[in-house]
């Protein structure tokens, strides 16, 4: 075939080997292409492209014209010595006739095929050398000559272009990694600045039930102790009989036995002895049993998984105990109900609890978070479990929770 009979199957090479770097994402297929491509657009019997790192180092090496078994064979990647260091230092390509006659030639590893003419060509873009693509024996035995050289370039250029490309992706993967890293960070920072606000708030408003039923309840019982101990003053004052003052005692005795159990009562909302003492288990009992007698409820507990002697993390028994106490409370207060149930199960994995109760029910909406809910939900997420709260007008209300033993 004539070199003008050629020439517009080398074109068609070229603009084969545009395509493919325009529509192939692949940096390996990519690079493969390019390297078949060359072989053919030079008409040689093998080719190999060499991406090499910041010291010279080859570290990748994709070939053209050798088998599977001979690249086996061969073993190691090639070190860059020889014509391949030569053209892996110099300005510009690098062509020999000869490879054997070429005192820059270093010779062949052990089964390595024997080659003749080579023709090495640097990958160079964006101000930086990333390679060499190779070429050896021109399957007509004649040298390569400056017209394949032109067209070998052309390739190289469209090799240091898919590189750069794909080194370009990389790093706007980084950045985009570390973007959405960034951002995350500052989401969890502002999630754990709204949740910290969050359980601020429900610190304070703990406060201040505590502190409205001092003033309610031990405040109004010492009230009433001051108005008996004056009216047993009078009395011994205007020399009153001893019955009638010991009526006034005993009044008194009633009052100061309220008062000491509603401190009592008020200690234990706050921190139960017994959940330190005894756990969980007992806790509940005694939480139960109390919002029965106090309010006239029907209640009921259920346990599944525990027992008195199996203690579960101090912290989580806190969780799971403030979150019935806290429904409990909001039944007494709001339902309007005749019965409830408590329900806790521990696994492997996770307590689950449910407290039900077949009161007045309500509409989800704004109302429901002023029943607490809130709480029960930080006090659930802050162990890293959740509660999940479902009500209707006259249908009562289920707070369902379930938080991870680990």
């Amino acid at each position: 075939m004539s070199p003008a009979e050629r020439e517009p199957q080398r074109t068609a090479v070229l603009v084969r080997a545009a395509l493919a770097l325009a529509s192939e994402h692949d940096l390996e297929q990519v690079l493969g292409r390019i390297v078949a491509n060359a072989a053919e657009v030079a008409g040689a019997r093998y080719a190999a492209l060499g991406i090499y790192d910041a010291e010279g180092e080859i570290i990748r090496f994709l070939h053209h014209g050798l088998d599977e078994a001979t690249v086996a064979a061969i073993g190691q990647l090639p070190r860059g010595r020889g014509l391949l260091g030569e053209a892996i230092v110099a300005a510009g390509p690098v062509r020999s006739d000869d490879i054997a006659a070429d005192p820059r030639a270093a010779g062949f590893p052990p089964h390595h095929p024997p080659m003749r003419t080579f023709l090495g060509v640097p990958v160079v873009g964006g101000g930086r050398r990333w390679g060499n693509l190779y070429l050896t024996d021109k399957e007509d035995g004649l040298p390569f000559s400056e017209e394949d050289e032109h067209l070998v370039v052309a390739l190289a250029a469209f090799a240091a272009a898919a590189v750069e490309s794909a080194e370009l992706v990389a790093v706007e993967r980084e950045r985009a990694a570390a973007v959405a890293e960034l951002t995350a960070a500052r989401e969890r920072e502002r999630a754990g600045a709204d949740l910290m606000a969050r359980v601020i708030d429900a610190q304070e408003a703990e406060r201040a039930r505590v502190a409205r039923d001092l003033h309610d309840d031990i405040g109004q019982a010492l009230t009433s102790v001051l108005l008996g101990l004056r009216l047993v003053e009078g009395a011994v004052s205007a020399g009153g009989q001893p019955e009638a003052v010991r009526e006034r005692l005993e009044e008194v005795r009633t009052l100061v036995a309220d008062a000491l159990g509603s401190v009592r009562r008020l200690a234990f909302d706050l921190r139960p002895t017994v959940l330190d003492d005894v756990g969980l288990v007992a806790a509940l009992e005694r939480l139960v049993a109390d919002s029965a007698a106090r309010h006239g409820l029907a209640a009921r507990l259920d346990l599944d998984g525990l027992d008195a002697d199996r203690r579960l993390a101090p912290e989580l028994e806190t969780v799971v105990y403030r979150i019935v106490q806290e429904a409990l409370t909001n039944v007494a207060r709001h339902a309007a109900a005749t019965a409830v149930e408590v329900r806790v199960a521990a696994d492997t994995a996770a307590v689950h609890g449910e407290v039900t109760d077949d009161g007045r029910g309500f509409e989800p909406g704004p109302v429901a978070s002023s029943l607490g809910l809130a709480g029960m939900r930080e006090r659930a997420a802050l162990a890293g479990g959740r509660l999940e709260v479902a009500s209707a007008p006259g249908a009562g209300t289920r707070v369902a929770f379930e938080v991870p033993l680990a």
